[in-house]
């Protein structure tokens, strides 16, 4: 974290010719024709990407999707569990129950970063843990079409 902190601080005190030059070293290509601002956030975007790490695979599908068509569709949106939910299900004739914590999942006495560990420990084999829980996707709002002739 203090490389980065210094690294940062470093973006703030390059003349514009400076800011160029290593956006070139780190890019491998010419700067954009931008505002030296907008150059010196983007620098510090790709740093703190690059020491923190990046956007997740679900982040991203759902910003390709609104770019692409200015809308969200229900496959693109992550299921949200609110901490104190309990899932339930029945399996080989066993009622299993996970329930849903600020830091994962509670089953078996133990804390699980994921459903579908827990679908695969219950089975014992892969499975989708939000499918294996019967979960769905919320449904996208109506669209409402415009009305001709009123």
């Amino acid at each position: 974290m203090a490389r980065l902190d210094k690294d940062l601080a470093a973006l703030a005190t390059l003349s514009p010719a400076q800011l160029r030059e290593r956006w070139t070293e780190a890019c491998g290509g010419a700067a954009p024709a931008v505002p030296d601002s907008l150059l010196r956030r983007s620098m510090a975007h790709a740093l703190q990407e690059s020491a923190l790490g990046g956007l997740s695979a679900a982040t991203r599908r759902t910003l390709e999707a609104v770019a692409s068509n200015g809308v969200v569709s229900a496959e693109v949106l992550p299921i949200r569990l609110k901490p104190g939910t309990r899932l339930m299900r029945q399996w080989n004739g066993r009622m299993h129950a996970v329930l849903v914590t600020s830091d994962g999942y509670q089953f078996d006495g133990r804390t699980w970063a994921s459903l579908s560990a827990i679908a695969e420990r219950i089975t014992g084999a892969h499975w989708s843990g939000p499918r294996f829980f019967g979960l769905r996707r919320a449904s996208p709002p109506p669209v409402q079409v415009p009305r001709h002739g009123k």
